[in-house]
């Protein structure tokens, strides 16, 4: 009887993953924040460097931890870091991309004349940059606080001061006192000033 032999040849193949990046959920800083920290976890033996693509300076290219001093521009930049072991093997590089966003701003306007009796003017306050925002106005005596509103503008009915009869014209003048954003503080400017004529006091008829 004859016999046959099969050999089987295994074939062995190896994979190797190739360098991906790691990416992570966004950062959000407004601009020209200074001395941001960022780091990850030290690996005792292992080097680090980072790299920054677009607006902002590092203050190390090496080490676990470093900050950033962010631009006067607004934009998305990436910020990423590589590590490599102590025995010389790179580890994947890993990404954060920091969305620079532009300071919040409040301007207050509605400057206006009125008599005693007539219907309260309108004041308006306009806001830029991310909202929501959060804000506060006075008129020198009070301050009122608006939080989390979601619309660039804002507008109210005054209360300004009514003169007595006969007395001289009252001014009441509303400014802003403060404006944020669940980043960062920002900057106000305007005012507005509501003049209040008195009811004129005649005299008696004379003969």
């Amino acid at each position: 009887m004859k016999k046959f032999y099969i050999l089987l040849a295994l074939s062995i193949v190896f994979i190797f993953n190739s360098t991906n990046s790691m990416a992570q959920s966004a950062d959000t800083v407004c601009v020209n924040s200074t001395l941001v920290p960022y780091s990850v976890t030290n690996t005792v033996g292992s080097s680090y460097a980072w790299t920054l693509s677009g607006g902002g300076a590092l203050s190390a290219a090496t080490g676990h931890a470093i900050t950033v001093n962010w631009g006067g521009v607004a934009g998305t930049y990436n910020l990423q870091i590589q590590e490599t072991s102590s025995t010389g093997c790179a580890g994947d590089p890993v990404a954060l991309n920091v969305v620079v966003i532009p300071l919040a701003t409040a301007t207050i306007s509605g400057n206006s004349s009125m008599c005693y009796n007539d219907p309260n003017p309108i004041v308006t306050i306009n806001l830029t940059g991310v909202g929501p925002w959060t804000f506060s106005y006075t008129n020198g005596t009070t301050v009122s606080t608006v939080t989390n509103h979601a619309s660039n503008s804002f507008t109210f009915n005054p209360t300004p001061t009514i003169p007595p009869a006969g007395t001289s014209a009252a001014t009441t003048t509303y400014s802003l006192v403060s404006v944020s954003n669940k980043f960062c503080s920002g900057t106000t400017s305007g005012s507005a000033a509501i003049t209040v004529n008195p009811k004129p006091v005649t005299s008696a008829i004379i003969h």
